[in-house]
């Protein structure tokens, strides 16, 4: 046989050989630089996505805490106007500032000083602490520039080693001289506690910080840095330079690890909070994909070298080797199409998990706070209550006037709480029959407000509108998001509509939708740039949003559908792009008409019956200041601090008509307490107080009343006199 017509010659194998090499070396190229590119991709975004979700843990933690400091600037400036009024009154000043500051954990001591820095009066009677050099550098500072106003020190230590700083307010005369000032000890540790409350990755922190890099907080806390400064980093200066809130990648001060760090100012206030997150930590899965992608890509790559060290061999041996080659490729391209698959399906869970994760944040940290604010609201808003009917009676308008702002600024607060609440499901609503029309005309100027200079709305409101079942305070936000939506949604102006309507459901519209009877809505349509089929599937999403980066939280729509939810109606969402967007809001049609009330309700409370009430709270200045609006109302009063001593207090008191308790206390909850009372006293009629429960709606289904905190004497006076006209009812029908 022909050996020379069978085997091709060695050049033809040469080439091929050659042409394999190039190949190889190809695929050698495409698979690194494949590698390269997923693991540089996944990492940038896994970076992108920590950044954004400490940039939203920051806007959280930097309102909570402006909040606190807008509390404590409040009252020095009141104690301010107080000092200048009654300064010939020393002691009965300081019990004064003792009992403005008391129950705000905040603030630890309010103090004046004249313009030598002399003491002039305090709420605390050892106010050595306060370093005397710093009053004096305060002092000069407002000598040198008049146009200062708050003012906040540096951190230092008291006498009890923990770390405070002061808040300070000019005292000027008429004319702009200066005459002292007053300052306001603030308790840094109170921040640490309140940043405690949420749970961060490992190795996150939180620090709270002056304008110019100084630390005042920082959880975990290392005493070694409250008081250092790290201003002068340039990404640092750079994002506070610019803007009042950005991300960076910086290293520590503390370990000088590299971490993802989240800084936003404080409207009003020369502070930042500061959050970040070890890079190393955040990246830790990513290291671990990394490596297996890696492992991929050498095995395919040894193997490709494996195949090319054959090629000298015997041409039938370079066509087998060619055909193993075929074969292991399509092996190696299955086994990377799963592993990209299983990557996939991961990176969809963890963004699920991070999201459940930013939800619960979010939840914990209103939570967790909630309960104190709304104590510390109490007490503000029931001293209020007591002090405004007591001026009304003595004709004091001045003084009817500031309490009334004071009144105000407190409602604000509040109704901020029960947002929050309401987003975190911690808080349940309380409908009741409620005129939309009318709520939107009692709107008017906040709707005008929100719709702005470019926009103008337009209303078409219902004539014989049915009353909604709705939560009042909730119903109005639900408007205001709805509408701030629709004016961001037209950049050029245009017309925002505003439109109610009765209907009548024949069936549900969904699986999950509400049942079929009369319902009444509100829309609000804007002729904006619309919103493209795919994201109209997620706008109800949390966090969620189609604006800018720092144009919108992604909440808004979020709120309008839970609200929605959980008053028994449904959202609907209409939109087409570059034409506009309609949002409906359906609502269950209430059974009886609205309530109007004739005037201010605080004005016209009657004398309440000759009942006896047994209060219990854990909590003295709220349990205090209830009282007193109790005692105020004509009501006979009974007090304990907890569950146990109530019991006692109910053994030897026979003739108790209510139970007042506060639902959240420590030991013996409010629950257990309306168990046990029951037991040993059946037909005993109970009311629950609170401001912060996951449980209410247990208590709220089986029939019992709650108050939610802050609350006034006319909300105690209507439920406690309903409570004894139904007792009375019951005792008559047995």
């Amino acid at each position: 046989m022909n050996r020379q017509a069978q085997w091709p010659p060695f050049r033809h194998f040469a080439s091929v050989s050659t042409a394999l090499r190039i190949v190889a070396a190809v695929i050698l190229l495409l698979i690194v630089g494949a590698s390269y590119y997923e693991i540089r991709s996944s990492r940038n975004a896994i970076i992108a996505d920590t950044e954004r979700q400490m940039a939203r843990l920051d806007m959280a933690f930097a309102e909570q805490t402006g909040r606190a400091f807008e509390a404590v600037d409040l009252l020095v400036l009141n104690a301010a106007e107080a000092v200048q009024q009654e300064v010939a009154n020393p002691s009965g000043l300081r019990d004064a500032l003792r009992r403005r500051i008391r129950g705000v954990r905040q603030l630890t001591a309010i103090a004046a000083f004249d313009a030598s820095g002399s003491l002039v009066v305090s709420s605390e009677t050892d106010v050595a602490a306060i370093p005397r050099e710093m009053i004096a550098t305060m002092i000069s500072q407002y000598r040198t520039n008049s146009h200062i106003g708050l003012m906040i020190s540096p951190p230092f230590r008291v006498s009890d080693n923990k770390w405070n700083a002061l808040l300070a307010r000019p005292m000027t005369t008429a004319d702009g001289k200066l005459i002292g000032v007053v300052t306001g000890l603030i308790n840094l540790s109170y921040f640490e506690d309140f940043y405690r409350a949420v749970e961060l990755n490992e190795n996150g922190s939180i620090i709270l910080h002056l304008r110019d890099g100084t630390v005042l907080a920082r959880f975990p806390h290392v005493d070694k840095v409250i008081g250092t400064s790290f201003g002068n980093l340039p990404p640092f200066t750079d994002v506070l330079a610019h803007a009042t809130a950005g991300t960076l990648l910086m290293e520590s001060p503390v370990d000088g690890s590299i971490r993802v760090t989240a800084i936003r100012a404080l409207k009003g206030f020369p502070l930042a909070v500061m959050v970040s997150v070890e890079q190393g930590r955040v990246l830790m899965d990513w290291r671990r994909e990394a490596v297996a992608l890696i492992a991929v890509a050498l095995l395919l790559g040894g193997a490709v070298i494996v195949l090319l060290l054959s090629l000298s061999r015997r041409s039938r041996q370079v066509e087998r080797l060619l055909d193993e080659t075929h074969n292991a490729r399509d092996i190696a391209e299955g086994a990377n199409d799963r592993l990209l698959q299983q990557i996939s399906e991961r990176e969809r869970a963890e963004v699920a998990l991070r999201q459940a994760q930013r939800i619960e944040a979010i939840g914990q940290l209103t939570g967790g706070v909630a309960h104190d604010f709304n104590n510390l609201l109490m007490v503000v808003l029931g001293n209020v209550d007591i002090l405004q009917r007591r001026a009304a009676d003595d004709g004091n308008t001045l003084l009817t006037d500031r309490l009334a702002a004071i009144r105000g600024a407190a409602e604000r607060g509040a109704t901020l709480t029960s947002h929050l609440l309401a987003f975190a499901r911690r808080q349940p609503l309380m409908p009741k029959p409620t005129d939309l029309n009318e709520t939107i005309r009692a709107m008017g100027n906040l709707l005008e407000s929100a719709v702005g200079v470019r926009a103008h709305s337009r209303f078409r409101l219902a004539d014989a509108l049915w009353p909604a079942m709705v939560d009042q305070s909730q119903i109005e936000l639900v408007i205001l998001n709805l509408v701030i939506n629709a004016r961001d949604a037209m950049p050029n102006g245009g017309v925002i509509t505003i439109e109610t309507a009765n209907h009548r459901r024949i069936g549900p519209t969904s699986p999950d939708g509400p049942p079929p009877g009369d319902y009444v809505s509100i829309t609000v349509e804007d002729a904006g740039t619309g919103i493209a089929p795919d994201v109209l599937l997620r706008v109800f999403e949390p966090f969620f949003t189609t604006k800018p980066p720092g144009s919108g939280s992604g909440l808004g729509l979020s709120q309008v559908f839970g609200t929605a939810k959980q008053s028994g109606g449904e959202v609907h969402i209409r939109s087409e792009v570059g034409k506009g967007t309609a949002v409906t809001v359906d609502f269950p049609r209430a059974a009886v008409a609205p309530v109007r009330l004739n005037g201010d309700r605080r004005d016209v409370i009657p004398r309440g019956s000759e009942a006896t009430i047994l209060l219990v709270d854990d909590d003295d200045p709220v349990r205090s200041v209830t009282a007193s609006m109790l005692l105020d109302l004509g009501y006979k009063v009974l007090d304990a601090e907890g569950g146990e001593t109530a019991l006692t207090i109910l053994s030897d008191n026979r003739c108790v008509d209510i139970l007042m308790t506060d639902l959240v206390m420590p030991g013996m909850n409010g629950i257990q307490l309306a168990t046990a009372a029951r037991a040993a006293h059946p037909g005993l009629s109970v009311i629950f107080i609170t401001g912060y429960a996951d449980q209410v709606g247990t208590t709220v289904a089986s029939g019992d009343r709650l108050v939610r905190k802050p609350f006034g004497a006319a909300d105690l006076h209507r439920i406690i006199e309903a409570a004894l006209v139904e007792r009375r009812e019951e005792l008559a029908r047995a």
